[in-house]
């Protein structure tokens, strides 16, 4: 049993007695745990940042990373790149506004009203990082489809043996299951990490709906 629980339970024992300032210090406690799950909505996204920032460097001059360059397609690498930054910028920007709404708030109702907003900000920024991920993959694969040196080898090689659709279907099979696989962890760590903060935060948005101050 929390803090909250306890409280909540010596709240309803001395209702009669009082009930205002039960009411006000259960809304402070809700207050408190809120800003601080928005708090760590926002570090989380900020550390997803320099996570894949770090990742970029450290892949900088890695084999996979040197043939990609190699396809001479910084037209399409760098613009993804800036979108895919541009994407988590744009999101912890509103998650620190969510958290500001927050902690600036002083009545049930705004309180409640910023927590639907986080909610609905967290699940829009997991979509549209999926979306991109998806796409990119896609990108990816088609680069490599047409620009690398052996896929292009081994495809004259089916051409002329007639059985170029077959190898065509093995590649897109084993591209798609990649990608399903790829995002299905992603899914999975925002589920974990996310989902986790945004079920607290649900909590605290189900026992602010109980008060009426």
């Amino acid at each position: 049993m929390d803090e909250l629980d306890k409280l909540k339970q010596d709240w309803k024992k001395n209702a009669g007695n009082f009930p205002k300032f039960s009411e006000m210090e259960i809304y402070a406690m809700l207050h408190k745990k809120s800003s601080s799950i928005v708090k760590w909505i926002l570090i989380i996204s900020i550390l997803e940042f320099l996570f894949w920032l770090s990742l970029s460097f450290l892949m900088k001059d890695s084999p996979s990373t040197k043939q990609i360059e190699s396809f001479g397609v910084d037209y399409i690498t760098i613009p993804m790149s800036v979108i895919g930054y541009g994407i988590i910028i744009y999101f912890f920007c509103h998650f620190y506004i969510n958290y500001r709404k927050i902690t600036t708030t002083d009545n049930v109702k705004t309180l409640m009203d910023s927590i639907i907003k986080t909610r609905k900000t967290v699940s829009q920024y997991i979509i549209a990082n999926i979306i991109f991920i998806i796409i990119s993959c896609i990108v990816l694969f088609t680069v490599f489809f047409q620009k690398d040196p052996k896929l292009t080898s081994a495809i004259h090689t089916h051409e002329a043996n007639g059985n170029a659709m077959a190898f065509y279907l093995i590649y897109i099979i084993l591209a798609i299951v990649f990608i399903a696989i790829f995002i299905l962890i992603i899914w999975l760590f925002y589920k974990l990490i996310y989902g986790l903060l945004l079920k607290r935060l649900h909590r605290n948005y189900e026992e602010l709906k109980k008060i009426d101050l």
